[in-house]
């Protein structure tokens, strides 16, 4: 099953934005003012991560390299990190009981399903390195001390070009996504 929610994960947005169109949503605007500089940070995170690793976009779990630098060293999973807090973003422009739907489906699919299958296979293939770094390195959310401590091992390694290359299309759908929310907000503000 983890394989195939693994191969899967990207539709999570897309069912997402499916069901904010057809089910009850409440604007407001100073969520929807919170939620715009949520979605950017998180895309920059994304960016950011996709910029120092190697290719990522996969349909099974692969990484030719341990990277513990860049965002890495602050967060084990800064991709997925950026999904949450662009998730949050779009839950929040939608109304509360999104945020909570949000939450429970990110909780589920990434943190119980993707991530532990995912370090299952970082254990097994980089032994000792990972269970370190595993060990000092939160997965999602960094703490002071962790984030002060690595502050040297974030510069370095990031290409834009290839970061670019692999995000554009994650770009592209987070506009979408923006948009298809933003539109829904509208459309039930001026039939409400």
């Amino acid at each position: 099953m983890s394989s195939l929610v693994f191969k899967y994960r990207g539709l999570l947005w897309g069912v997402f934005a499916l069901a904010i169109l057809f089910l009850p949503v409440s604007g407001s605007p100073l969520r929807f003012a919170v939620s715009v500089p949520l979605l950017a940070a998180g895309q920059a995170l994304r960016f950011w991560a996709a910029g120092v690793i190697p290719k990522y976009r996969t349909l099974v779990v692969d990484a030719p390299v341990l990277v513990t630098h860049g965002p890495y060293a602050a967060i084990r999973n800064p991709l997925y990190a950026g999904n949450a807090i662009m998730g949050f973003g779009w839950s929040l422009m939608a109304g509360w009981p999104w945020v909570l739907a949000f939450a429970a489906a990110f909780s589920v699919v990434y943190s119980m399903i993707i991530i532990p299958w995912e370090e299952r296979f970082l254990l097994q293939k980089f032994g000792e390195s990972y269970a370190a770094y595993k060990k000092a390195t939160p997965s999602l959310i960094p703490s002071i001390t962790t984030a002060a401590a690595s502050v040297r091992k974030f510069r370095g390694g990031f290409d834009a070009g290839k970061s670019w290359a692999m995000e554009r299309h994650s770009l592209r759908m987070n506009t979408t996504l923006t948009a298809l929310v933003l539109a829904r907000l509208l459309w039930a503000f001026w039939t409400g």
